[in-house]
């Protein structure tokens, strides 16, 4: 599965990596409350050596309110869960 982020060196294409066990997709399907990180996923556009690092926190950085909101998610979940007992 590729993904397109836009930053401002244009549009580019990055997947979470396909080694490890589980690997980081796998994880994505399949544990609600799985928190990737940033060593979990790789860039596919081909971009200079200087610029890597910079394109790779720009996208780090968007998907962080992403994050935040399944860790509030999770914890409202188990603050539920444990209200319930």
């Amino acid at each position: 599965m590729h993904l397109i982020c836009n930053t401002k060196h244009g549009a580019i294409e990055w997947r979470w990596k396909t080694i490890g066990d589980p690997s980081p997709a796998y994880k994505s399907l399949n544990h609600q409350w799985w928190i990737p990180k940033k060593s979990e996923f790789e860039l596919i556009t081909k971009v200079d050596l200087d610029i890597k690092q910079e394109v790779k926190d720009e996208i780090w950085e968007d998907m962080q309110s992403d994050f935040d909101y399944t860790k509030e998610l999770y914890k409202l979940h188990k603050k539920i869960k444990k209200d319930s007992k």
